[in-house]
């Protein structure tokens, strides 16, 4: 991932290139040049994926059915089976789920705010068909999708799509091209004030950088 406004952790030096491998419990387990990760790092990310579709070691045998939902992005139905089996230890899990969909809630709030409607449109769509059965969490995420269709926000809306599509193309080739610059610079002049007109400015900047 690559982030401008968000810094997830510290910077280990003033070196580039930096990454940093997240594991699925929001620990670093990988971070520096990633010239020296070799197979390590491949590695590392399969036995994360692997952890992400399994309960956490240690889970009541009546409690993996949750958590096979729950990796399945079935939030409904991972906490309907926690209200079933009713124990401590499944009331930890529901409170585990609960937080972690909230999170991504909050996480398509701030792409919201941030002019990023289309990465936001994506991410509610997916989240309305995981909480479904989830009366508190459908309530949050239908919030959010008539937050995003605010008719204010139609113009953000058009401008976000005009931006995905820019980026989309400008990744596959050379990104500071003179076309590419007029692209960007078209977007700026037919979005004046949104997030994504400044984002495709910012791009004009950074190109013009000798």
């Amino acid at each position: 991932a690559m982030w401008t406004e968000e810094r997830p952790f510290a910077t280990l030096g003033s070196g580039l290139p930096e990454s940093a491998l997240v594991g699925i419990d929001g620990k670093i387990i990988m971070q520096g040049n990633p010239g020296g990760f070799g197979k390590k790092l491949e590695e590392a990310i399969a036995a994360e994926i692997k952890k992400s579709k399994q309960a956490p070691e240690g889970t009541p045998s009546d409690l993996k059915k949750a958590w096979t939902a729950f990796a399945k992005d079935d939030v409904g139905d991972a906490l309907a089976e926690c209200d079933k089996v009713g124990t401590d230890e499944a009331q930890v899990a529901r409170t585990d789920f609960v937080k972690r969909t909230q999170a991504r809630i909050t996480r398509a709030k701030w792409l919201i705010d941030n002019g990023h409607l289309v990465e936001a449109d994506a991410q509610l769509k997916d989240l309305a068909k995981s909480v479904k059965g989830a009366a508190d969490l459908e309530a949050a995420v239908q919030a959010e999708i008539a937050r995003a269709a605010e008719p204010e926000r139609a113009n953000e809306h058009e401008a976000s799509k005009a931006y995905a599509t820019f980026v989309n193309q400008v990744s596959k080739k050379k990104p500071f091209d003179a076309a590419n610059m007029q692209k960007a610079e078209s977007i700026v002049k037919r979005f004046p004030g949104t997030k994504s007109a400044e984002r495709a400015a910012r791009f004009v900047e950074l190109a013009e950088i000798k």
